[in-house]
């Protein structure tokens, strides 16, 4: 919606939607986050991150998006991925066997809330209060969050989880025969979607 109410081509905004390949990738650096720092640390990190990257988007032209506004929007989708392997991480160490259901459904949810609020609220706020004002509503929302997941409960990992062997076990799976093929499938069978989804509120926008 922001860029194609600057001018944006349909060609850019759904190149853009290659910004949306950490979230495919996060498999490739999810074992830094355990075997590196707390989990804590990475979901205050990613959303300070997440925070600086909105409150300088608007210092950077929409109309005719540069490599810096690219460099820029690929640091929050990379730090917006790494957070999202933190929270799992996090959540699958603070629960007992049986509870992955209950803690899964509440997760879903409070997605669905924060689509609502970005996708839907601050939008609507964009048409009154201006751009400028809701990315920095935006990174203000963040950097509360940020807060708050700094006083979360500490979480031990034991030291033996940390320092465990994790190329050999993802190379040994990978040699299982038909592997690959499922591997790549994983990868790509929501590529259709993942096209599709960045074009719709463009769409509506017209």
């Amino acid at each position: 919606v922001y860029f194609r109410t600057h001018g944006v081509s349909l060609t850019e905004i759904g190149l853009m939607s290659l910004l949306g390949a950490p979230w495919t990738l996060k498999v490739l650096w999810a074992p830094l986050v355990d075997r590196y720092g707390t989990r804590q640390r990475w979901i205050v990190s990613a959303l300070a991150t997440m925070a600086l990257v909105l409150a300088a988007l608007p210092f950077f032209s929409p109309s005719q998006p540069t490599v810096w506004l690219w460099a820029l929007l690929i640091v929050l989708t990379t730090a917006s991925a790494t957070q999202d392997i933190a929270i799992d991480a996090y959540t699958i160490g603070l629960l007992d066997r049986g509870e992955e259901g209950v803690a899964n459904g509440v997760r879903v949810s409070a997605y669905r809330v924060a689509l609502i609020v970005s996708g839907g609220g601050l939008v609507v706020l964009a048409g009154t209060l201006g751009w400028p004002v809701v990315f920095a509503v935006a990174a203000a929302i963040l950097a509360v969050l940020a807060v708050a997941a700094s006083r979360t409960p500490a979480l031990h990992v034991p030291a033996a989880e940390v320092q465990q062997a994790w190329f050999q076990p993802l190379w040994a799976w990978l040699a299982r025969p038909g592997a690959p093929i499922i591997f790549l499938f994983v990868l790509t069978y929501k590529l259709g979607d993942s096209s599709m989804g960045p074009m719709v509120k463009p769409f509506w926008v017209d």
